[in-house]
């Protein structure tokens, strides 16, 4: 995302501000408020969009829409573009389409087209009829959601590979200085890409070569336009490179990724994923209503009443046996738990190493042994200490060693469980962090308390 336009803006970067952060922000603001428009003016010139943008989100609807009113337009585009949906919406309810659809035009066409994509259908369709950017924006959201397309940046430089570097660096002085140009992209007459050049290599190259000649024995490095957001941020931290271009499917430059724009997809992927863990999307941090919430939240709190009636289910199966034995019941939470929430361990860090690319088919064995190995540890560790628990608690030795057994089950095979599913998942190309959070845990749930009843029955079957 571009910088704001006025670089004396230094911003609300000294230690004091920084150790109190927004609250202090939120603060100033609101005084500057009480005492006159005049205040709010002057405190605004010496803040970034970016707090301005965080401190609007936080405040009500009132005091955020008397702040707009002060900013300077030179930097309504750059705060805009960092507010959240539900604050952009209620501007756009005050202040009009047309006031945002002129700060949309200002923005760096990804960052309009991102805006346009959060909002509703209604809302989009209408600012795009006001915005001048309206074929570009539009360009953007045609490629698929999560791809590269729609985060590139289409701010980059091309020069043709027949130029020499003295000609190229009379173009650069040229250029406008709103963006940090890392690389010089190399393409043809007809903008395939042919390579990339560092704006330090270019100023030391000689000149009876030509950007076609610096590039010739270079290996391609470029990105898809198509590929997923997740595997073009692995990419960019694989290579260590500051920008990586983007290609459409017959080779032609199309835009840049920076780091900058990996750093937001590693946030947005991690929320995402997060999110799903606790059974729920991401949707839910842009919800304006709580039914809308309730709406996101409630399938899965539907599916774990299911599960947890399956288990009510196993301890209607083997009431005879609980009846016959009541000391067991105690133990049944101590069972669903430990299990629960050694699957949930497993399962998390399964899903964490599909992430970072760290398992694969060509060492997928190695892990699930090395995992196997660690249920059985955990399982003898857990059910052993039980054991011991039971024996000297209710000092009978044979409940111990049911007890500890049915711990070291249920530990063993909802570790092994908790794996699985993450790897299951990926197989089918189902995102394996849908695994963890409420599914695992009902599921192992369900599991520890059948392996605990079913031992039970059987030891005392044969006691």
């Amino acid at each position: 995302m571009k910088q704001p336009n006025g670089a004396k803006r230094a911003g609300i970067m000294d230690e004091e501000k920084e150790e109190h952060g927004i609250e202090q922000i939120i603060e100033q603001l609101l005084s500057a408020l009480s005492e006159g428009e005049g205040n709010v003016h002057a405190l605004l010139e010496e803040m970034r969009p970016e707090d301005i943008a965080e401190a609007l989100d936080a405040l009500g609807d009132e005091e955020m829409i008397l702040i707009v009113h002060c900013i300077d337009k030179e930097i309504v585009a750059d705060v805009l573009s960092n507010v959240e949906p539900d604050t952009l919406q209620v501007i756009m309810d005050n202040f009009g389409p047309e006031f945002i659809a002129e700060a949309l035009d200002q923005m760096p066409t990804e960052d309009a087209a991102e805006i346009i994509d959060l909002l509703d259908v209604k809302s989009a369709a209408k600012l795009l009829e006001l915005m001048k950017k309206e074929t570009s924006v539009k360009r953007v959201l045609e490629y698929p959601e999560d791809t590269a397309g729609r985060f590139m940046s289409t701010h980059y430089i091309a020069l043709n590979e027949n130029l020499n570097p003295e000609k190229a660096i009379e173009y650069l002085r040229q250029k406008k200085r709103d963006e940090n140009y890392y690389y010089v992209y190399v393409v043809d007459n007809d903008n395939k890409y042919k390579g990339l050049i560092s704006i330090q290599e270019l100023i030391f190259s000689h000149n009876e070569q030509t950007l076609g000649d610096l590039v010739e024995d270079q290996d391609i490095v470029a990105v898809p336009v198509e590929m997923d957001q997740e595997n073009v941020a692995k990419l960019v931290e694989k290579y260590d490179m500051p920008a990586l271009p983007v290609l459409d499917e017959d080779g032609r430059l199309v835009g840049r990724i920076t780091v900058d724009d990996v750093i937001d997809v590693i946030r947005e992927e991690h929320t995402e994923d997060m999110s799903k863990m606790a059974g729920t999307t991401d949707e839910e941090l842009f919800a304006g209503s709580a039914l809308k919430v309730a709406r996101i939240r409630m399938p899965w709190l539907l599916a774990c009443i299911l599960g947890s009636l399956m288990s009510g289910a196993v301890i209607r199966f083997f009431e005879l046996t609980l009846t016959h034995a009541i000391a067991l019941v105690s133990f049944i939470p101590v069972i669903m738990s430990t299990g629960g929430n050694t699957g949930l361990q497993s399962c998390t860090v399964m899903v964490r190493r599909l992430a970072l690319g760290s398992v694969s088919s060509y060492n997928v064995m190695e892990n699930i042994f090395k995992e196997v190995r660690t249920a059985l540890i955990l399982g003898v560790v857990c059910g052993s200490f039980l054991y011991l628990i039971t024996f000297f608690w209710r000092h009978n030795a044979y409940l111990g060693f049911i007890i500890g057994t049915s711990m070291f089950f249920a530990v063993s095979i909802s570790s092994i469980v908790g794996m699985f599913i993450p790897i299951f998942f990926k197989r089918v190309n189902i995102d394996p962090a849908i695994a963890s959070g409420p599914l695992i845990t009902t599921i192992n749930d369900i599991i520890g308390l059948a392996i605990y009843l079913l031992l039970s029955s059987l030891f005392l079957a044969h006691a």
